[in-house]
């Protein structure tokens, strides 16, 4: 699976008990999602079948419907959208897709709403581990995810599922401090975002 551009920002966010609490949690077999991740998958399956020009008979159709990727409902259903859109405008041109997904990936984060009440405890963990290992106040830490752009508050937060986001606060919380914070940090949205889309291997 393509990796999407990278996430280290410059920035980080503010600390809560309620990141704190979701971190050392016991990890969760279910999220509220669940059923709506489901369902835009599927229809990102039938959207590469599409592609294939293969329909319901893909021969990846199972193993498609079978994935579960770290992307949130909304986001994955305008990557169908734009994907779809955009692989088929390239016609026999022999796409980039790892490039498409890059396009794709600017003009949806736009669209996605950076101030979901489920971004909270991403934020709150980012800038508990930047309180932790580099000493950033709190306020200063709200204040300058406050002043990004929403799709790079998106990127940060709510392009993700509630599995996806619980493997990156997970991470954020308790990986131990690095020499780079901006790189200890990216490392810890890494694996997440290497999985917001499937494609076959």
């Amino acid at each position: 699976m393509p990796a999407l551009r990278s996430l280290a920002l410059p920035i980080a966010a503010a600390a809560s008990m309620l990141g704190l609490l979701f971190a050392c949690s016991e990890r969760p077999t279910n999220f509220p999602d669940r059923d709506g991740v489901i369902a835009a998958q599927a229809e990102w399956c039938a959207a590469l079948a599409k592609l294939q020009r293969a329909g319901a008979n893909w021969e990846h159709m199972n193993a498609c419907k079978a994935a579960y990727p770290t992307s949130s409902p909304t986001y994955l259903r305008a990557m169908t959208s734009c994907f779809s859109r955009r692989m088929e405008a390239a016609a026999d041109s022999a796409p980039d897709r790892s490039q498409i997904i890059l396009e794709c990936n600017d003009e949806v984060a736009v669209n996605i709403n950076p101030d979901d009440p489920a971004a909270k405890p991403v934020i709150d963990s980012r800038c508990a581990r930047m309180l932790r290992c580099e000493g950033v106040p709190v306020a200063t830490c709200k204040s300058a995810f406050s002043k990004l752009e929403s799709a790079q508050r998106a990127m940060f937060t709510t392009i993700y599922n509630g599995s996806g986001r619980y493997e990156i606060i997970d991470c954020l919380e308790n990986a131990s401090c690095t020499d780079n914070e901006e790189q200890g940090r990216q490392a810890c949205y890494k694996p997440t975002s290497d999985a917001l889309l499937w494609f076959p291997d």
